[in-house]
């Protein structure tokens, strides 16, 4: 008998022999208990038990939430904090826990009023000026969040947490070195914080420390949102297993999958048969790639295995510096039919103009749920100096979110639509096959600039002004594909610094 059922019949039981507000008091007493030793699930039931008794409490709403929160359930704790809110619009605790659900969905709009309520409410919560600095940092307001956190700080002075956060909102402005001091800050008095470790790590990297940064980067197995592949079966640490079979799993976007899929074949070279663990939009794609045996989407699919890996674990087992970074590009390869018949279609949308002509697939909207998204993604209207440049032909390599802003401007620019390619989410060959048609791919810091980079196709890379660790600083070239140019940002939000020099290099490729 589960937890909740248990409660539910000693509800039935009570009931008839003690008032019941006794009863739903003392049910919601031990659900809270429960609640702040971690016993989550057993908090869950005796808290329901107590919310049928009286089931417009406030309090009872809120610790529910909480509960089913910390089970992975946030779409379903937001409305346990939205009715609390309801009945208790007042409270700053319910208004900062609708934030944190909202936020931990992507939705950051709607969560930046939840805690602007709960700091009117309660202007002396450090928590709630942390949490709308993270927020702030996310939507791109660098100096706001940088604010917001040093509040939180002199309200509660040497937070490791609010020190971390704030290192992270210099990050998001480009200030590295500032970021990696406030890391260390945070360490220096809370030394196993596992978010702590994770963003200096990133810090390092980008500053081209991979020797220290990628072992410091595992502390991210450790991080309260961490999402990945577990087993019981051991990790996989680097020895040579001749006979053996090690699966590599996937880990946070597309993009991370694809530039580290490079390291399967280094790993084939050490085991004897290698299985990836990836998402289904993949499975075709990569099924080709050197080292990879075997392509699974589904847990109940895969085979038996020796040992697991991350694929972001992998230079930090191998021991990867700058110098070392595997280099053999394209790792992802076409078969001949597929691309032929993606020429054909790349050409009947987009024929070729009389004299020079480059065909350029372009994107310009990433994933909306990254964290960073906002500041990476940019606007269709902002690649218009590019269409202005004689013998340009843009192609569309757009699908889902963002595709609303094709109409708009295809009134101002021309554009060309490959459309059955928006339509097919469940496989990125399709996308891939037209890639390798093109002259030229120009895309935000996303899975398709990745995709663009691992098959050797020319890339340009619409930067951001503070650009994500992999990219280095001060440079245009990466190590990570020696077909890709960066165009970076002078100023945070000034995608015209981007597509202006980018258009004059255009045209001078082209003659004009």
């Amino acid at each position: 008998m589960t937890s909740s059922h248990q409660a539910s019949a000693s509800t039935m039981l009570a009931a008839a022999s003690r008032p019941v507000a006794e009863w739903a008091e003392d049910a919601f007493q031990q659900g809270t208990q429960f609640l702040r030793e971690g016993r989550y699930a057993e908090a869950e039931g005796w808290l329901r038990s107590s919310l049928g008794l009286r089931p417009d409490d406030p309090d009872t709403l809120n610790n529910l939430g909480t509960a089913i929160w910390q089970q992975g359930r946030v779409a379903e704790a937001e409305g346990c904090y939205r009715q609390a809110a309801r009945l208790r619009p007042d409270d700053f605790a319910i208004q900062n826990n609708l934030g944190n659900a909202l936020w931990r969905q992507g939705r950051l709009e709607e969560a930046a009023p939840c805690y602007e309520l709960a700091i009117t409410l309660n202007p002396t919560s450090a928590e709630v000026w942390m949490n709308l600095g993270v927020i702030q940092a996310d939507l791109g307001l660098g100096e706001p969040a940088v604010t917001s956190i040093e509040r939180s700080l002199t309200l509660r002075p040497g937070w490791p947490e609010a020190l971390d956060n704030l290192g992270t909102a210099h990050a998001r402005m480009g200030r590295w070195s500032t970021a990696k001091d406030y890391h260390e800050q945070a360490l220096a008095l809370s030394p196993n914080l596992p978010e702590a470790h994770r963003n200096r790590a990133l810090a390092l990297l980008k500053q081209g420390d991979y020797a220290r940064g990628w072992p410091e980067y595992e502390w991210r197995l450790a991080c309260r949102v961490h999402e990945g592949f577990s087993s019981p079966i051991p990790r996989w640490d680097g020895r040579e297993r001749p006979g053996g079979v090690v699966l590599l799993h996937a880990e946070q976007g597309l993009g991370d999958t694809i530039q580290f899929l490079r390291y399967a074949v280094l790993v084939k070279r050490r085991v004897g048969r290698v299985v990836l663990f990836c998402h289904r939009s993949l499975v075709n794609l990569v099924a080709g790639c050197p080292g990879v045996d075997e392509v699974h989407d589904r847990i109940e699919d895969l085979p038996a295995f020796d040992a697991h890996c991350s694929l972001l674990s992998l230079p930090a087992i191998l021991g990867t510096t700058l110098e070392t970074i595997p280099g053999e590009i394209p790792y992802l390869v076409i078969d001949e039919p597929t691309r032929a018949l993606w020429r054909s279609k790349v050409e009947a949308v987009s024929p070729r103009f009389s004299g020079p002509t480059l065909r350029i697939g372009v994107v310009w909207q990433g994933n909306p749920l990254n964290r960073v998204d906002r500041q990476r993604s940019f606007p269709l209207a902002a690649i218009e100096p590019l269409a202005r440049v004689a013998g340009v032909r843009l192609v569309s390599l757009q699908k889902g979110v963002g595709v609303e802003q094709i109409t708009r401007f295809r009134e101002r620019a021309p554009l060309d639509l490959l459309s059955p390619i928006d339509r097919d989410d469940r496989d990125l060959v399709a996308t891939a096959a037209a890639i390798q048609a093109l002259d030229l791919i120009v895309a935000p810091d996303s899975g398709l600039a990745h995709l663009a980079g691992a098959l050797g196709r020319p890339i340009w890379l619409a930067s951001h002004q503070a650009s994500d660790w992999r990219w280095l600083d001060g440079t245009d070239q990466t190590p990570w594909y020696p077909t890709m140019t960066l165009f970076r940002q002078t100023r945070p939000g000034d995608w015209a610094s981007v597509f202006e020099p980018m258009a004059e290099r255009l045209a001078g490729q082209l003659g004009g």
